[in-house]
């Protein structure tokens, strides 16, 4: 019988056409992707890391710093590892399934674009197929990756990024099925780093791994055939609760993809998404009529075990550490009515104003479970009371701005694209966002990537 492994191979070299709306879906994803990564490009993590790979000829013409590497760079394993250690590093990249696939996904493909020189069309088809293969493998898992300290974008995302390679590279079933297994043997990252710059690591190493591992398998290195389901494989000595799925009874269809149900969601805060709900919680009573925040006497927050547990900076004293805290995810809503980037600034965080907050906030840890995601909670919740007495109740918050269920429009995506890129130091980037806005027709990505390169 064909297993869990050769099964996923068998899926990632399918000629069935993609469906329409998923293409355009995948658009959605790779812009807003490229959008994190010119965002974060000045950030200490990104430059370390691009100094390291290519010691000689990071530097452009003129000392200007390409914002997406290329095989023209350096080799594409390593292109791979510095754009999606950039477009993760500021936690505001998307979200599905427990995971951030566009900035393990778009790395992978945009790194290939030179050998391969891909249509359009053909790279959004690789981008469905390695955004299904990750949800697939991240739905195995009943009680979620989280919850034993695995960052799930880290465990999975190198065998979801091989699968979008090896789409790309047009790779036949068996040699597909190698590059997952080779994919899974390259895995791992845990929580514990989250609030370091380790973090946006996860995603570089992922997506590096993802191409190394097709380009391996094309070549014809060897790996087990059930490297995945087998009892010393991947999926059961990683599972958190020991009962993972590990049949070969595949959830996705490239007719019927989950990358439209139930979708992908789009973060509007660049801190971890387990908070985004409070953050929104937290606007909204800063809004109500008659809230003070210079009277703030004290402040509960409803919220689940799961999710406080990746955000343990309780006291936080740099941006790192607040874009994993729950304290001041709160806190940055109550007081700025934002947590946008310039929230995360070293005199935000450390002033005497949000540290004296900080103390007022006290967690309540809910142990019930969303029916769409097992990590979090049903709802989050937002309680302040001020020093005369009265209660700001957000209500229970369900879906934050920019999920799947309650998603952001065309307008707010180019606003965030074009915020990011003036944080990373980009007077005007709407010829980047619109160049992206015709991927699906471009007859030759590779030239569109370098123009990209060339041109923000």
């Amino acid at each position: 019988m064909t297993g869990l492994t050769s099964a996923l191979g068998a899926f990632v070299a399918d000629s069935t056409p993609i469906a329409p709306a998923a293409r355009r879906m995948a658009q959605r994803g790779i812009v807003d992707a490229y959008g994190c990564l010119l965002a974060a490009r000045r950030e200490a993590v990104v430059e370390t890391l691009w100094r390291r790979l290519d010691p000689a000829g990071a530097a452009q013409p003129g000392g200007k710093l390409c914002p997406l590497l290329s095989a023209r760079c350096v080799r594409p394993e390593d292109a791979a590892m510095v754009n999606a250690t950039a477009a993760h590093a500021l936690a505001l990249d998307d979200v599905a399934f427990g995971c951030h696939p566009s900035s393990l996904l778009m790395p992978a493909l945009f790194a290939l674009a030179e050998p391969v020189r891909p249509s359009g069309a053909a790279l959004l088809d690789a981008y469905v197929v390695g955004f299904e293969v990750l949800a697939e493998l991240s739905t195995r898992e009943p009680e979620g990756w989280h919850r034993s300290g695995w960052h799930p974008s880290a465990l999975l995302g190198a065998v979801g990024a091989a699968a979008t390679a090896a789409r790309l590279l047009r790779l036949d079933a068996p040699q597909a099925a190698r590059a997952l297994a080779l994919a899974s043997s390259m895995s791992g990252g845990v929580a514990a780093n989250f609030g370091t710059q380790a973090k946006a690591l996860h995603a570089g190493r992922a997506a590096s791994a993802g191409v190394l591992a097709a380009c391996l398998a094309a070549d014809g290195v060897t790996a087990a055939d059930d490297a995945l389901e087998r009892p010393n494989g991947l999926l059961a000595v990683a599972s958190p609760s020991g009962r993972v799925r590990l049949d070969a009874r595949l959830g996705t269809s490239a007719t019927q993809p989950r990358l439209l149900d139930p979708g992908l969601s789009f973060k509007q805060y660049p801190v971890c998404y387990s908070l985004h709900r409070v953050v929104d919680a937290a606007i909204d009573i800063a809004r109500q009529p008659g809230f003070d925040v210079a009277r703030l006497g004290a402040v509960e927050v409803h919220l689940g075990r799961a999710q406080a547990a990746m955000a343990r900076h309780h006291r936080p004293q740099t941006p790192l550490e607040a874009k994993y805290s729950v304290e001041f995810a709160v806190v940055s809503g109550l007081l700025a009515g934002a947590a946008g980037h310039a929230q995360l600034e070293p005199g935000f965080v450390a002033s005497a104003p949000v540290q004296q907050a900080l103390g007022t906030v006290r967690l309540h840890l809910r142990d019930d479970c969303s029916g769409d995601d097992g990590v979090f909670s049903a709802s989050d919740r937002v309680v302040a009371r001020d020093t005369a007495g009265r209660t700001f109740d957000s209500g229970e918050v369900a879906y934050a701005r920019g999920h799947a269920r309650r998603p952001l429009d065309e307008a707010a995506l180019r606003a965030k694209f074009l915020d990011g890129a003036r944080h990373g130091g980009f007077a005007d980037a709407s010829a980047c966002f619109d160049a992206l806005q015709a991927l699906e027709r471009a007859g030759d990505v590779a030239t569109l990537v370098e123009s990209l390169a060339q041109g923000c």
